[in-house]
């Protein structure tokens, strides 16, 4: 009779909801859990004493420069574009040659961009250099990061930078700027 009874307070409708209402809550915390995990594996920000270093070196945003490398590489130092750019910032060859003789890097190797140190150090040279050519605005900074300063230079000259001719590089403004709003979202380290 006993267990009778106490299957009919378990069944009531009430304690029904209520252990509803209990698993739901338990079922929504640990999703919450597992998506910020997920949100920070697929936003990482690794090599932060380097985007710093060099970030306040050359006078520029550590988000925008996280931004650019995830955007570039997803924090990859060993990719490689099919077009031949190296590291986590994905610098072409000849740019990292010549961003290395302005800035006194001493035997200067192809290799060396595969470096977090020297890539990043590298890509932030390159990034101040554009801003100063295209007088801080972001925008034109960020399609001549993908798509050289002779075209954005083409396109727009001193002008807004308008209607992007490259798919690629209206995408990639979009990834680089989506991406700095999560990163500031994120973080809060620099």
């Amino acid at each position: 009779m006993a267990s009778r009874r106490n299957r009919k307070i378990a069944d009531s409708p009430k304690n029904i909801r209520i252990w509803t209402v209990v698993c739901i809550v338990l079922v929504c915390s640990v999703a919450f859990l597992l998506r910020g995990i997920v949100v920070y594996q697929i936003y990482p920000l690794d090599f932060k004493d380097e985007i710093k270093m060099y970030s306040e070196e050359y006078a520029l945003d550590p988000y925008f420069v996280s931004s650019v490398i995830r955007a570039e590489s997803s924090f990859d130092e060993t990719a490689v574009s099919y077009r031949g750019a190296v590291g986590l910032m994905q610098i072409m060859p000849d740019t990292g040659a010549w961003a290395a003789e302005k800035i006194g890097i001493a035997e200067f190797s192809q290799d060396m961009l595969f470096q977090p140190d020297v890539n990043i150090r590298i890509g932030c040279w390159y990034l101040r250099h554009l801003s100063d050519m295209f007088k801080g605005d972001q925008n034109k900074v960020m399609a001549a990061y993908n798509a050289g300063p002779s075209n954005v230079k083409e396109w727009a000259g001193d002008d807004e930078l308008g209607d992007i001719p490259f798919a690629e590089t209206e995408n990639y403004l979009i990834r680089v700027t989506r991406n700095y709003q999560i990163y500031k979202g994120l973080y809060d380290e620099f």
